[in-house]
């Protein structure tokens, strides 16, 4: 398994935020549906309604137990360049601290997440470094977007993140884990294709950062479960991760299928 053959590399473990239970997430835009579920709902909706969804994995999974958080994309992807040539468009800071603000309320845990594009994922992890401060507060990075090796915009092709540009983003949280004394902080990588992510066993390993990876992809149950396999039970998974689209699945995957699997995950993401 490979949270097991992490914690042998790691000696004794640090406390987790999934060691507070499952983590069950809403993701999306604020006011997009189309991105995902979160952008139906006013910030303090979608905290009451990610804790509906997560209710019902509290119900079937026994002592475990379930942290609530929502998934907030505070970077996205663009076809065109905009003015820095980053094809990013950033959210700016008052909506930001709106959701942090409800996080805090809701005892809530708030993924941050970045679509890439042609930024480096190191500035632009960097840019949210006062957010990450935040012991409650968690990142993600999508490499679907991440283009610009393939020289062309998002959208256009599938992008990928290189191990090296993993690692300094792993490096910059495990650095604020220590100088804040923070929990361990969880970096969530989205995959769906084995070329999203390169060279993966060159991920540095660090005891304040979870890296998760999330099985992105839609369709059917069958798809989904070979990948998740493949993706979030692999090597360079410290923790699996699954994302269900509400719109996009055939048929959507119930919690009890998610927590009957011989391997649940221990991030369960709701677009």
């Amino acid at each position: 398994m490979a949270n097991e053959r992490f914690a042998q590399r790691l000696g004794a473990r640090s406390s987790s935020p999934f060691e507070g239970g499952q983590v069950v997430s809403l993701y999306g835009y604020p006011g997009i549906p189309f991105m995902g579920a979160l952008g139906a709902y006013t910030p303090d909706e979608a905290a009451d309604e990610v804790g509906r969804v997560a209710a019902a994995y509290d119900a079937l999974n026994g002592p475990r137990g379930v942290t609530p958080a929502l998934h907030l994309i505070v970077a996205v992807a663009q076809p065109t360049p905009q003015g820095d040539g980053s094809y990013l468009l950033r959210m700016d800071d008052e909506l930001l601290q709106a959701y942090i603000m409800v996080a805090r309320a809701h005892g809530l845990l708030l993924f941050l997440d970045v679509q890439i594009g042609w930024a480096d994922p190191l500035a632009e992890v960097q840019r949210l470094g006062a957010a990450l401060r935040e012991p409650f507060v968690h990142l993600a990075l999508d490499p679907e977007f991440a283009t610009r090796a393939r020289g062309m915009a998002p959208g256009e092709a599938i992008g990928s993140l290189d191990a090296d540009d993993v690692n300094a983003v792993q490096g910059y949280l495990a650095a604020l884990v220590r100088e804040r004394n923070l929990p361990p902080k969880v970096l969530v990588l989205h995959q769906f294709l084995a070329t999203m992510l390169l060279r993966t066993e060159l991920y540095a390993v660090h005891p304040e950062v979870e890296v998760t990876i999330d099985m992105d992809g839609f369709g059917g149950a069958g798809v989904k479960l070979a990948h998740y396999e493949a993706y979030a039970l692999a090597p360079y998974a410290r923790r699996a991760g699954i994302k269900l689209f509400y719109h996009w699945d055939e048929p959507l995957m119930t919690p009890g299928q998610i927590l009957a699997l011989a391997q649940p995950p221990d991030l369960v993401i709701y677009q």
